[in-house]
């Protein structure tokens, strides 16, 4: 499955950057999470639930993070277990422009077992709803 796309944020794009790597603020902009914590300097833990009928969860999704700070992030999962297993890569840049910042991003992933199921035009809505509501909640929680 391949994501891309583009959200224009009223921020500067420091405070993007800053933002997407704080756990508390990911912990309440992405849909359906329940905690968010470091393990260590490049890798985040994140327990979710998604709104998928028979994958529910809670899953634990550890995410590897390479940072070229402040504009260049490269977040990659890798999990196997219940409900399936996922490789996916997505290559993030945020760059100032005007009166805020535009962050792009260029997301594949591989998808096996029962979570391929979002690999379809039902389960690629939802997916992309989520990636709309999370930009939509980053968005007001850095300008509070």
């Amino acid at each position: 499955m391949k994501l891309n796309g583009t959200h224009k944020f009223k921020a500067s794009s420091t405070a993007v950057y800053n933002a997407i790597l704080n756990p508390s603020i990911l912990q309440t902009c992405i849909p359906g999470c329940d905690s968010v914590e470091y393990l260590d300097a490049n890798r985040i833990k994140a327990n979710i639930s998604t709104p998928l009928p028979g994958l529910k969860g809670p899953y634990g999704v550890v995410i590897s993070v390479q940072q070229t700070a402040p504009n260049q992030l490269i977040l990659r999962v890798q999990r196997k277990g219940t409900g399936g297993s996922v490789d996916a890569t997505s290559n993030i840049s945020i760059s100032d422009e005007g009166d805020g910042s535009l962050l792009s991003y260029d997301a594949q992933a591989d998808l096996d077992g029962p979570i391929a199921i979002v690999n379809n035009p039902i389960g690629q809505g939802i997916t992309k709803n989520s990636l709309g509501a999370f930009f939509k909640n980053l968005d007001s929680a850095i300008s509070k």
